[in-house]
């Protein structure tokens, strides 16, 4: 789960630096195509830019970064997981996550099954090279992959080539294709402004492609710009479509009559060369602190305790990973591991007799089968605890193992659990 949780936040980055790249210098530019092929970039790198393992080693970092599970706290007379408002928290967060994934699912859902009635009930006639969907209902004229959608009752005869032209470029251009992609990226991280803004952006690039079209095809400058002022009438069918009627006059009228930017514009799309760098060089980093669950994302490093005398280990088969591209995942995450433990890990009776707690620091190795063995106590306090700890860890079912190089490997782990003694009520402070 938490595997997921870093995706999304990573994919909300690329999305929200990009965009911003694309808002503060390319928007006003008139090169529609090069803004065009932009955005689908940024959709594209911020679905799988984070999918993919990135690897910067800097200079000594291979001894310094470890998986630090997260503390598990144990006291005598109750049990209790250190971070348990923390998971509480995340599980909040889990389900309105996924709620507004399935409702905006199911609202795309609806999109798609909204047109497909359209069509069966109106049908289709092929005209001016074109498959036309003659609608009876108040719709203003759009186009959906290779179809257009429009109503004869609605659109003076003097406008209808226009119309078509215009309609036709957004079918040429597969700009339904765009309008997908951004719904995808929307539906992922639907809780992400940039996401809307990104959909939002590709809608004002292809009315002003369109309206680029028409005036190449021919059609007259200034009446087409007061055909788009005169056109108000018709709804829009739905997201998914590019509708003729779309709420951005202003802006067509001004981008229509706008010089055309110069050469040297297109040299600014180079921005989001640094800007794609940056995320690479911050995924790479974080990279480092990722674990099976929940945890402290803080560079950890072994304390240099003198170990207690553990019980011999496993012996070991192939090298030990500190870190790998695929970290090992305990059967049902963090949450089932912090779980597993408090069931069966108890307070020795001579740690409660002796007064004794603090941390106990294991290591332990999940082996390329995904077993867990090699455990080794890296920080102990004695009185039994060591060895309580030891003996619930080598108890751990079967681990998913981490992978290397698309192969499975041994990959080693810390895990700090603290012992600590209720305070008696005769020591409480007397009011």
């Amino acid at each position: 789960m938490n595997a997921i949780l870093i995706y999304l936040l990573e994919s909300a980055l690329c999305i929200s630096l990009l965009y911003t790249v694309y808002w503060l210098f390319l928007r006003r530019d008139t090169f529609f195509m090069m803004n065009r092929m932009y955005l689908l970039g940024t959709v594209g790198f911020s679905i799988l830019l984070p999918l993919i393992p990135i690897h910067w080693h800097p200079s000594g970092a291979a001894a310094t970064f470890v998986y630090m599970l997260e503390p598990v706290m144990i006291t005598p007379g109750k049990i209790e997981q250190a971070a348990g408002s923390h998971f509480q928290w995340f599980d909040i967060a889990a389900i309105v996550y996924f709620t507004g994934l399935i409702i905006f699912l199911l609202r795309f859902i609806v999109q798609m099954l909204q047109l497909f009635f359209i069509v069966r009930r109106n049908g289709t006639e092929r005209r001016h090279g074109m498959r036309i969907v003659f609608v009876d209902r108040g719709y203003s004229p759009f186009s959906f992959f290779n179809l257009v959608f429009i109503n004869e009752k609605n659109v003076p005869a003097e406008k209808l080539d226009a119309i078509l032209t215009h309609e036709c470029v957004h079918v040429r251009q597969r700009h339904t294709v765009d309008l997908i992609l951004a719904e995808i990226l929307i539906i992922i991280q639907w809780f992400n402004p940039f996401a809307w803004f990104t959909g939002r952006e590709f809608k004002t690039i292809h009315e002003f492609l369109a309206d680029e079209g028409v005036i190449k095809a021919g059609i007259s400058r200034s009446e087409y710009q007061q055909m788009i002022l005169d056109e108000t009438m018709g709804i829009q069918v739905n997201g998914l479509t590019n509708n003729f009627n779309v709420s951005l006059i202003k802006k067509r009228i001004l981008m229509i009559s706008k010089v055309k930017s110069g050469k040297l514009s297109v040299s600014k799309i180079l921005l989001a060369v640094p800007a794609v760098l940056l995320l690479a060089f911050l995924f790479s980093a974080t990279s480092y602190g990722k674990v099976s669950g929940p945890q402290d994302h803080k560079t950890k490093t072994v304390p240099p305790t003198p170990p207690a005398p553990p019980p011999p280990p496993p012996a070991p088969s192939g090298k030990i990973y500190d870190k790998a591209d695929v970290e090992p995942a305990y059967p049902g995450g963090f949450a089932a591991l912090g779980d597993f433990i408090l069931k069966n890990l108890k307070y020795p009776e001579a740690a409660i007799k002796n007064k004794t707690q603090g941390k106990v620091l294991l290591s332990f190795v999940v082996w390329s089968d995904g077993s867990v063995g090699n455990v080794k106590v890296k920080q102990g306090i004695g009185s039994g605890c060591d060895e309580e700890a030891i003996r619930v860890v080598k108890l751990m079912p079967n681990w998913k193992p981490g992978q290397q190089d698309g192969k499975n490997v041994n990959v080693s782990f810390f895990l700090p659990i603290n012992f600590a003694l209720e305070k008696d009520k005769k020591d409480q402070p007397k009011k």
